[in-house]
Parts: structure tokens; sequence; C-alpha cells
């Protein structure tokens, strides 16, 4: 007895052949609909990039006519409460420039309108796009993980779930430690250099008060000597809080001088012996990469210290002809990196991820060589061209 037509395998399979090809081909069309959108987006930018140059030309030529309008207007009032000091000619001449530069005044303004009201058309448009392009991403991700499933790559389809909540999760904790971080910035000005400008103005206002009392001037600059010290003390203080926020060293001088500095104050805290090796000359990074190698060797040493308990703490930065190699190395105990991996995401703490993030977002190769006993050495390995631009230039 045979299976109805319905019943039969082989139909089966050619329907589910049909909806794989279906999410296939829509995934493709997303895709197409999502580069479309992207090219209008650039295209839109140029456009918008162009107005705003126009706009501001224009701005400019409105507020020169209009200067010379209101002179204008001056003198034309001048020769109205006075005619007879003034030949016929001189009359129309201050009539027509008045004239000139009113409509020249009036077309200017028109034409600054119309450029704000194009930009900021354009501008609600690019936005549009961009959601669009955010959206179609989106959806061709998810496309590539249903098709995966529907053929019984559970595994590819898994790991890409995993991947996808390890961003989000990431993702969040970024939102939570910039909060967290805006707390600590706050507590620490509050706690430092207010209490600090506060005993600054009390020590200013007694010395006011003193001086109005014809007190002597060895007392007066025993106080003011005082206050120097506490706005030297101040100034120490903000100097350190604004470089954990953003070395300024990193921009202005690059990354072997922003670490040497940084290895320089950790140094008078600990007694663990820390190391800075150069091999290569320093090549300017982009400002990307400096920022996330750095954030990368602060991480990883201030882990170190907190963890292994290492007396000794090795930083290695070395520039190839290609690429850059940045390596942490410490003689601590190690430690199981699976555990810790697992450790650190049910505490919600991500700081290894957060390095791995960093240096892939760069397009560059991160690793952690560890085990109990055996110390820890993370690394990473970043192209000079992987951040979409050559490096600035060479030091000799």
């Amino acid at each position: 007895m045979s299976l109805p037509e319905a019943l039969d395998p082989k139909a089966l399979e050619a329907v589910f052949a049909k909806t794989i090809e279906a999410v296939d081909r829509g995934r493709e069309d997303i895709y197409n609909i999502s580069e479309a959108a992207r090219a209008e987006y650039m295209r839109i930018k140029t456009l918008v990039s162009e107005i705003r140059s126009d706009l501001e030309l224009t701005i400019k030529e409105v507020d020169e006519v209009e200067y010379l309008f209101q002179r204008a207007r001056i003198k034309l009032m001048q020769v109205s409460k006075d005619f007879t000091n003034y030949s016929e000619r001189e009359i129309s001449e201050v009539y027509d420039t008045a004239h000139s530069l009113q409509l020249r005044l009036s077309t200017a303004r028109e034409r600054e309108r119309e450029l704000k009201k194009s930009r900021d058309e354009l501008e609600r448009t690019m936005k549009k796009l961009q959601s669009m392009v955010e959206r179609s991403e989106s959806m061709v991700s998810n496309m590539s993980i249903a098709s995966e499933i529907l053929r019984g790559n559970l595994e590819v389809a898994s790991k890409a779930f995993a991947d996808m909540n390890q961003r989000y999760q990431f993702g969040v904790r970024v939102i939570v430690a910039q909060e967290e971080e805006r707390k600590r910035v706050a507590r620490e000005l509050h706690d430092g250099p207010v209490q600090a400008l506060a005993n600054v103005a009390l020590c200013a206002d007694y010395c006011q008060k003193i001086h109005e009392a014809g007190k002597t001037e060895i007392e007066i600059n025993n106080e003011l000597s005082q206050i120097k010290k506490l706005v030297q003390d101040i100034l120490v203080e903000m100097r350190h809080i604004i470089f954990n926020l953003r070395p300024m060293s990193l921009d202005d001088l690059g990354l072997i001088p922003a670490l040497s500095r940084f290895i320089d104050n950790m140094k008078k805290s600990t007694k663990v012996k820390l190391e800075l090796i150069q091999i290569g000359h320093e090549v300017r990074l982009a400002a990307p990469m400096e920022i996330a190698l750095f954030r990368m060797a602060q991480e990883a040493i201030n882990n170190a210290l907190k963890h292994s308990r290492c007396k000794e703490i090795v930083l290695k930065v070395e520039f190839t002809e290609t690429e850059v190699v940045m390596q942490i190395k410490d003689n601590g105990f190690g430690f199981d990196l699976e555990e810790a991996k697992a450790y650190a995401a049910e505490r919600q703490s991500y700081g290894l991820l957060g390095m791995e993030e960093r240096i892939r977002l760069l397009g560059g190769k991160f690793g952690i060589e560890t085990d109990i006993g055996q110390g820890t050495k993370v690394w990473a390995r970043v192209a000079y061209d992987n951040t979409g631009g050559e490096p600035f230039g060479r030091k000799n």
C-alpha cells in the first residue's frame, strides 16, 4: 500500500528545500536593500556636508550685508533730516545703496532659510536611512542563523547565538560601567578637589579678615603659604583624575610615553617589580588603536597586581613592519581560564571580555595563556592598517 502523495518523504524534503531557498533569497533581498540604503545614506551625508558649507558662507554673508545695511540706514536717516546739505546725486546714491543692500539682505536671508530647511530635511532622512541599515543588518544576521538551523548546522547557530548574547551582555556592561565611572569621578571630585577648594575659600576669607584687622605681614604670609600648598595639592589630584580618565600624553606623545608614565605611577604604590620593554622604533598609531592597547595594558596590570600575587610584571611592546604586538606577563600563581570566565560572567565582570572586545573591534588577535602555578601572559597583535589607515609616522 503506497503513502498518499502529501505524506511522501520526498515531497517533505522538497518543501523543506524550498523553505531554505526562500530564507536564503529573503536574506539576499534584505542585504541588497541594506546596501542600497547605505549608499543613499553616504550620498545624502555628502550632500548635507556641502549644504552646511554653503549655509556657513550664507550666514556670514547675511551678517556682513546686515551690518552694511544698518550703516546705510543711518546714512539715509541723516540725509532725510537735512536735504539741504546734500546734492541730488548724493541723495540718490544713498537711497540706491540702501535699497540695493535691502534686496541683497532679503535674498541672503531667504537663501539661509531654504538651506536650513534642506539641511533639516536631509538630516531627518539620514536618521531614517541609518535606522534602516541597522535594522536590515540585524535581519540579515538573524536570517543567517535561521538558515543554519534549517540546514542542521546547530553548532554554527549555537555559536552565533552565544556570540550575540555575549555582545549584548558586554554592551549592557559598558553602559553600567560608564555610569559607575561617572559616579567614581563625581565622588573623587567631591571628596578631593571640591573639599580642598572649600578650604582655599575659607583660608582666603580668613586671610582677608586678618588683613583688615591690621595683623602682621608674617601672619598673612603664613595664610598665603597655606593657600598655595592647598592649590598645589588640588592640581596634583586633578592631574591624577584626568590621567585616569584619559592620559593626555597618549594623544600628544603616543603609546610608549603614556605607558611609561602609567608604569612610573604604579611603581609608587606597589612593591612588585614593573618593567616596560620596547622593541623596534615606535610607530604613532591611529587613536582607536592606541587607546585600546593602553586600556588593555592598564586592565591586565591592575588584574595581575590584585589577584596574581606576583613579584614581577613585564610589559613588552614590539613594533614590526606591519603590526604592533603587546604582551603583559607576570610570574604569579596563574588561574584556570575557563573557570575565571564563568566566574566573571556570573558576577557580571567583563574585564577579560572588554580587553578582547577592544582588540577584536580593531581586527586584531587577542589571547590569554595561563595555568595554575604557571603565571599569566596576556597578548594582542594588531596590524597597522586594520583600523582603516596607515600609521601616522615613525619616531627615530
